[in-house]
């Protein structure tokens, strides 16, 4: 009877500790174990050193999943790789998809998608790394099943991916390389001709400063004369102006006095009537048959007679200067 109570305190503490190692276990996971969880597999080429059982699977920073297993194998090209697989949330493959779907249909559309995983650096303290997955378009293809896992496609890292690129590198060829442009460096910068280019590109910065000041000294006058000639250009605008303004003002009156009941076109039209009846009193005065044309000429023709008879007289004068003392000699 007094090895009950304490069979009952080491009891309760073993279910006690057993409650926080689950509770532990809960935490550390992020309440993964009691999801429903689909597993996937990735093959990776190169080094994994720093992934460990438990690592964190990433979706853009959010924790959809964790490594189950880091393992040894061999591809169909007899080459080595590092399978991982991985225990991804059911409820965040399927939210991803957008499908709406679950299980290998919600993994198979998200690779088609371009669905890929990537190692990456927890800590630089600690080298520790990480799955990141993430949506690639131009990765998307078909999910291959191996194993009843889907497979999704990896990455190499960017330390892997510059190291494979160094390593593609000819070293030799790029030495020698170097070599011969240090070489031609060297010959070109002991070459005469540059020297003397040299000191020509120097003569011509001289003479372009040169040409630089006198344009300096020359801007001033020009713009003083340009501006003079802007001053004259305005006050001839002006001017114009002013003569436009007394031209439209004179047409103005012009066409005030022209108009149809000006006082101005009623004289002249009335002026205009009476030089019209006078050239006609005048034309019937002057005409053929007018009494005053007949008049002038029986008044000519008589002129003419007095005319005749005086030269007829001047001549008998000439002849016979005595015929007015004497008379006329009678005619025989």
């Amino acid at each position: 009877m007094k090895n009950h109570p304490q069979a009952f305190r080491v009891g309760l503490f073993v279910v006690s500790g057993l409650a926080l190692m689950v509770m532990a276990i809960a935490l550390v996971l992020g309440g993964q174990v009691f999801t429903p969880q689909d597993r996937v597999m990735m093959r990776f080429a190169g080094s994994v050193y720093g992934l460990q059982v438990g690592a964190p699977v990433v979706f853009r920073g959010v924790n959809i999943g964790r490594v189950v297993s880091v393992g040894l194998a061999r591809d169909s090209h007899a080459a080595v790789v590092i399978p991982v697989m991985a225990a991804l949330n059911q409820e965040a493959v399927s939210t991803l998809s957008g499908q709406g779907g679950a299980g290998a249909q919600a993994l198979q559309a998200l690779v088609a998608q371009g669905l890929s995983a990537k190692l990456s650096t927890q800590s630089l303290l600690t080298g520790l790394l990480y799955v990141d997955l993430d949506l690639r378009p131009g990765l998307a293809a078909p999910a291959p099943v191996a194993g009843g896992l889907i497979d999704i496609p990896t990455l190499p890292t960017t330390i892997q991916a510059l190291q494979s690129q160094i390593e593609g590198i000819d070293l030799n060829a790029a030495l020698q390389d170097l070599a011969a442009i240090a070489a031609a460096t060297r010959q070109f910068v002991t070459d005469p001709q540059l020297k003397s280019t040299v000191a020509n590109l120097a003569q011509l910065s001289a003479d372009v400063r040169t040409l630089t000041q006198q344009l300096q000294s020359q801007v001033t006058p020009l713009s003083a004369a340009a501006q003079n000639t802007l001053s004259e250009t305005q006050r001839a605008a002006q001017a114009l102006g002013r003569a436009a303004e007394r031209f439209a003002q004179t047409a103005q009156r012009v066409d005030a006095a022209v108009a149809n009941d000006s006082p101005t076109l009623q004289a002249v039209q009335r002026a205009a009537t009476e030089l019209a009846t006078t050239a006609t009193s005048l034309r019937s005065t002057v005409g053929d048959n007018a009494e005053l044309v007949h008049n002038l000429d029986r008044a000519a023709q008589d002129v003419a007679r007095a005319a005749r008879d005086l030269s007829q007289l001047t001549r008998l004068l000439e002849r016979q200067p005595d015929v007015l003392l004497r008379g006329r000699a009678p005619q025989p």
